[in-house]
């Protein structure tokens, strides 16, 4: 009611000119007086009666309050939240401002001591309320109160004879890191540890697991050497069932490239709630040595279409990524971004910092980002309605990541095509059979309660999005994809690529093994259906990445040996043979399809004919998966580093380059 109230005066106030509460004066001289006045009055009336009427002149203008007070009416938000939050004034420049309005003293950037929050004080007695008591000072976070109760803590700070100031919600962070920053790190790195062991990445994995991968590798190399006419087959036999479980995956993946988008997807691309309807939604991004692509980032983030003031953005650097902190700090950040410092304690992980970040998050939903991502305006909007039509049971909602710097080299149009096949028909086509999502690594968005309640992600894990989205099914909820594109940039050089392809393998493994702990439990709480997806998904895609340039290994050796096109020694062997044959074929031909339908769905039909190159492009990564099993075994926790903003694609864009925030109006 008081930012409606305040949002009507503003309005109303160039019309206060229509009446007067006296006579209109008589005489010449006292009309043109009386015109002067009627001129400043609207101005005049703001200033003396409307509760932020002090920032004018000094801060914004009428316009800008004007809009202030709309935006924030239909946002239903205080109309110094929708200020601060837009960047049209510096949180810093109002605390001052308000500090002389209401009578206490602003911080203005002086260091405060260590702060914790206070008990209860009038007429805010909630502990969360924005008031933190220190050895000195009582500190007021000036941004969580309007001007009006301000003014009611100052008159209490006078009867308690105490010391109030006012503080920007950075300095109070400062202040209190102290106290909250050991409790957010040790939740960060032991949080899932301590919910459940048998989650974590972090707990060993038990003997019968080593055992039943050492002896089957062994028993296949001994055989192999000792008996290989009989082996080999035998081999080819085993392998048929998982490979042609991937084939079929992909051809129900080719099946939903073909079908129109379901009803919920379509209602969740028209429906737009009113801004006062919308929750609060925090954006976390985990940044390491990212300097150079910020800016675009920020200026990305700020194109979303969402309510300033309703958006939490809360960048999560490392501490000692010194070059990044700088630029960050540099930059004229909106109100609404809030630069988090994750304290230096292993491992030194992605999921680690947002576990961190979470702990300071407000919103009802949590979407991820990586820094070089440009998402697209409405997705938020899109994601929360797809949430509101689907229900409770509905825990992540997974955009789709498309490549901006496709045409780039080789390398990245196999990318590309990867990107497309997997997000835009894989997996829709799992959600539609009732299979567990492997997430994507960035534009995830959940349900706040929920991502708490299941343990958040794993430290420990480098994939932790393959394993969020599992544990996610396994505690009884759902996820959903969303026809709602973040474009992304791929790795342009071979090094940058098989680095951040051996950590996703890596990754892969960890979680696959760690769901595989316990198999009775995992059975209890998937069921068969989706226990038998999990093992086809991750167990036969990772078995046929091992496998498969030992196929082309054992070609080479029989052609060298002049065996290629012999017959076979026994009827078993030869069909053994001709299945083996079949199910590489299916292979080839069900992922070189896919890609090029999905390529073709994706607006991007000049990538089709890259298809053909798959195979070559499956070597560079088995190359990478054997690189992952040593790394699993020397350091399992390992986090490489991709480098990103190399694109020529991305410097070329000056638009993702500029930050544009700061201006003392809002037009």
């Amino acid at each position: 009611m008081l930012v409606r109230r305040q949002a009507r005066a503003v309005r109303e106030a160039p019309s206060a000119n229509r009446t007067t509460l006296r006579q209109r004066p008589a005489g010449i001289l006292a009309r043109l007086r009386h015109v002067r006045q009627r001129r400043v009055s609207p101005a005049a009336a703001l200033v003396a009666d409307h509760e932020y009427g002090f920032l004018l002149t000094r801060l914004i203008d009428v316009a800008t309050l004007h809009r202030a007070c709309g935006l924030a009416a239909s946002s239903a938000v205080p109309v110094h939240e929708v200020l601060i939050s837009n960047g049209w004034v510096s949180e810093a420049d109002y605390v001052c401002a308000v500090a002389a309005r209401v009578g206490l003293p602003a911080v203005d950037g002086a260091p405060l001591a260590e702060l914790s929050p206070a008990a209860a004080y009038p007429p805010c007695p909630s502990v969360m309320s924005g008031i933190f008591q220190g050895r000195e000072v009582v500190a007021v976070e000036a941004r969580s109160f309007p001007p009006h109760i301000l003014r009611s803590i100052a008159a209490g700070a006078n009867a308690q004879r105490k010391r109030f100031v006012l503080a920007t919600r950075a300095e109070i962070a400062r202040a209190t890191d102290r106290q909250r920053a050991p409790a957010l790190m040790d939740a960060a790195v032991n949080g899932l540890w301590r919910q459940s062991e048998e989650m974590s990445a972090r707990t060993p994995h038990p003997a019968w697991q080593v055992l039943l991968l050492v002896i089957p590798v062994g028993l296949m190399t001994g055989g192999v050497f000792a008996a290989p006419d009989i082996t080999i087959p035998a081999l080819a036999a085993l392998l048929a069932l998982p490979f042609f479980c991937v084939v079929l995956i992909r051809c129900c993946a080719i099946s939903e490239l073909l079908r129109p988008p379901p009803w919920s997807k379509s209602l969740a691309r028209s429906a737009r709630l009113d801004d006062a309807s919308l929750p609060v939604y925090t954006v976390l991004v985990a940044l390491y040595r990212e300097a150079d692509v910020l800016p675009g980032l920020i200026h990305a983030l700020a194109s979303l279409d969402y309510p300033a003031a309703r958006l939490q953005i809360l960048l999560a650097l490392e501490c000692d990524d010194l070059e990044t902190r700088r630029v960050a700090e540099a930059l004229d950040l909106p109100g609404n971004v809030t630069i988090v410092v994750v304290p230096d304690r292993g491992p030194r992980t992605k999921p680690k910092a947002l576990n961190y970040a979470l702990g300071l998050a407000r919103g009802d939903f949590v979407v991820v980002y990586d820094a070089e991502d440009l998402p697209q305006p409405d997705q938020l909007r899109r994601a929360h309605a797809l949430f509101q039509s689907a229900g409770p049971r509905l825990a992540c909602v997974q955009a789709q990541l498309d490549i901006h710097n496709a045409g780039a080299n080789w390398l990245t149009r196999q990318f590309a095509l990867e990107y497309a096949a997997l997000f835009a028909a894989i997996l829709p086509a799992l959600e539609r059979l009732n299979i567990p999502l492997p997430l994507g690594g960035t534009s995830n968005h959940f349900r706040a309660d929920v991502l708490r309640r299941i343990g958040a992600w794993d430290p420990y894990n480098v994939t932790e999005d393959a394993d969020l989205g599992f544990r996610i099914a396994r505690e009884g909820f759902d996820t959903a994809t969303l026809a709602s594109s973040t474009w992304e940039e791929a790795p342009e050089d071979f090094g940058n690529w098989f680095r951040q392809r051996t950590r996703w393998i890596k990754g892969w493994m960890q979680t696959y093994l760690v769901h595989s702990r316990e198999p009775r439990r995992i059975l209890r709480e998937l069921g068969w259906k989706r226990w038998l997806g999990l093992h086809v998904l991750m167990g036969s895609i990772l078995l046929s990445i091992l496998v498969h340039p030992w196929g082309y290994l054992l070609l080479l050796v029989d052609w060298a040996n002049g065996r290629l096109f012999a017959e076979a020694s026994s009827p078993v062997q030869q069909w053994l043979w001709w299945i083996a044959a079949l199910n590489l074929g299916l292979g080839y031909a069900s992922a070189m399809m896919l890609g090029a339908l999905a390529a073709v769905r994706k607006g991007q039909p000049g990538l089709a004919k890259h298809s053909l190159l798959t195979p070559l492009y499956w070597l560079l990564i088995s190359c990478a998966g054997y690189r992952a099993i040593l790394q699993l075994v020397r350091s399992p926790y390992l986090w490489e580093k991709t480098a990103h903003g190399t694109s020529q694609i991305t410097h070329a864009r000056p638009a993702a380059r500029r930050l544009r925030f700061r201006g003392r109006t809002a037009a």
